[in-house]
């Protein structure tokens, strides 16, 4: 359990600590500097702002009698099927998308899109709820225990927006919302029910897209609407 738990702090600090690298990226082709002072600041706010995340899933999960093990987002397979006759589209060793996908996007898109999602992780029941029967995991158990991270840091980031830290907030908007696009979590999420996944993440999108704009009581409200009128329509001609 001890090791469990170091390991998993461990990941935690290595993430924070990455991401706090590349939000004090300054990208602007050719040139790339980087800033000692605010890669300090982004690392403890990305070690807050992880904490809260992680948090969230492992309380949900543990309420679903599952436990779970943080992990840095990586994958094996890199398309559904084979490419030719035998052959598995796959990697040969597991891809740290964790590392590769932040750094790239932020190279080719010149400093605009940072990629901040990069924690996935391995659930399993507990003996309690291998006792009562029910052992079985379904996409909609962990659909909800890897949901529980991004409203939880969503749910933060409107908070602190209201106390005037602006910055603070958008990088909890943008975990939020990327950590919904269907790669490692926003996968599971996705296989979990569409429906949900559409509904947080058009919600997230108006989020991300409103908090600068207007109040954070109106952001909620419009944002609210707009996700639930798309939702409605999204079901009606696609889902229903």
């Amino acid at each position: 359990m001890e090791k469990d738990l170091i390991k998993e702090i461990t990941i935690i600090v290595l993430a924070s600590l990455f991401l706090g690298f590349v939000l004090a990226l300054n990208v602007s082709l050719p040139m790339i500097s980087f800033e000692p002072d605010d890669f300090f600041i982004y690392f403890l706010l990305s070690l807050a702002i992880l904490g809260i995340f992680v948090l969230a899933q492992k309380a949900t999960a543990d309420y679903l009698d599952c436990k779970i093990r943080i992990k840095l987002l990586s994958f094996r397979k890199y398309w559904f099927r084979p490419l030719r006759e035998g052959a598995k589209a796959e990697f040969p060793f597991e891809f740290p998308a964790w590392l590769a996908l932040p750094l790239i996007l932020v190279i080719i898109t010149n400093g605009f899109f940072k990629w901040l999602a990069i924690l996935n992780f391995d659930i399993e029941p507990k003996p309690s709820r291998v006792r009562r029967r029910w052992e079985e995991l379904t996409e909609a158990d962990i659909g909800k225990i890897a949901l529980s991270g991004p409203i939880a840091v969503l749910i933060l980031g409107l908070i602190i927006r209201v106390a005037g830290y602006n910055e603070f907030a958008m990088i909890c908007a943008w975990l939020a919302f990327l950590t919904l696009i269907p790669i490692g979590l926003g996968f599971k999420i996705l296989n979990s029910t569409r429906v949900t996944w559409f509904f947080a993440f058009i919600f997230s999108l108006f989020i991300l897209l409103l908090m600068n704009l207007t109040n954070t009581f109106a952001t909620i409200i419009i944002a609210l609407l707009l996700a639930a009128i798309i939702t409605i329509a999204y079901y009606t001609l696609y889902e229903k």
